[in-house]
């Protein structure tokens, strides 16, 4: 009796050490192609098989995101945080809440908790100097790609300037970037302005066809703000007075997540933007085709832009 308990005892042992290993982090990146679409399905994707339009409720923002049936995503900091090691070698921020992947595009979200943002520096803001910082911090980035044997940035053209929207409470902007590969990518930004922080969002595009019009793909992206909603309580126009105010106001904030030296003074840098640290060019790297994460048979005939024609007809 007692060899039967003990070999129980050592099965129940092995089988909760295996449990643990079967959530436990993979810090690794597959370079091989057939592993990681292995890898990849073992995570919990939304909306994969079977999409339908619905909208995301993301708890830890209090806000809901709208979602189109050709688009897939994780939720959650743990799978996000596994996705990034097995595809990019590199952990996320812990702020990362969201990552969605279309048809030829990507979309990263953060939500920062760091109290009410301010709209009255935003008069300080000047595109051409942000432009300029973006150059200079890819420009000290740049061996850093070197190093891991990727491609880098070699120029940036806006697209769209940074614009206030004062009715959603929303900045956005986008710019064209050139690649030492000599492909060009889309970056579109937003931040929607909460009660107690905000969401910042990154819509990556590959553009391999250089007759793409830059501006039509950078405002339907831009449109994407129009389906992020903070619940009852916690929007930005929620604000009273006493609630927390956040260190830096949304003049700032944007200058910042251009490479503004003023941000990086402050010691609030490595937090407010994980992308201009060492994850700086994951966000931005040419995106790999994500088509095989669903069965050819299963793909919709949609592009990135008729699909983003759908969130400008939901806004009308």
């Amino acid at each position: 009796m007692k060899k039967i308990y003990k070999i129980f005892s050592y099965l129940l042992v092995y089988l909760f050490f295996s449990l643990i290993s079967l959530h436990a982090l993979e810090k690794k990146q597959i370079k091989n192609k057939d592993e990681l679409i292995e890898k990849l399905e073992t995570l919990n994707w939304y909306n994969l098989t079977n999409g339908k339009d619905h909208s995301v409720n993301i708890s830890k923002a209090n806000a809901k995101f709208q979602v189109y049936d050709n688009e897939y995503y994780l939720k959650g900091y743990k799978d996000i945080n596994q996705f990034y090691w097995w595809k990019f070698g590199e952990g996320v921020d812990p702020d990362s809440i969201f990552f969605l992947q279309g048809d030829n595009y990507s979309i990263y979200a953060y939500y920062i908790e760091d109290g009410y943002v301010k709209l009255d520096d935003w008069k300080n803001v000047k595109s051409k100097d942000l432009l300029n910082q973006l150059k200079q911090s890819a420009k000290s980035n740049e061996s850093y790609y070197k190093e891991k044997n990727l491609n880098y940035a070699t120029g940036f053209e806006w697209v769209f300037d940074p614009d206030l929207n004062q009715q959603n409470r929303s900045v956005s902007y986008s710019y064209k970037v050139f690649w030492s590969d000599g492909k060009n990518t889309l970056e579109s930004k937003n931040f929607i302005l909460g009660k107690k922080g905000y969401i910042e969002t990154s819509y990556v595009v590959r553009l391999d066809n250089n007759n793409i019009n830059f501006k039509e793909e950078a405002e339907y992206s831009k449109d994407f703000v129009n389906g992020v909603t903070f619940s009852d309580g916690y929007k930005h126009t929620d604000y009273k007075s006493g609630d927390k105010i956040a260190a830096l106001g949304v003049g700032s904030l944007v200058a910042g997540s251009l490479g503004a030296k003023v941000i990086a003074k402050t010691g609030f840098f490595a937090k407010l933007l994980p992308l201009l640290a060492k994850f700086w060019w994951i966000l931005l790297a040419p995106i790999a085709a994500f088509g095989f994460m669903r069965g050819e048979g299963n793909k919709k005939n949609s592009s990135s832009r008729s699909k983003n024609k759908k969130r400008k007809l939901d806004k009308d």
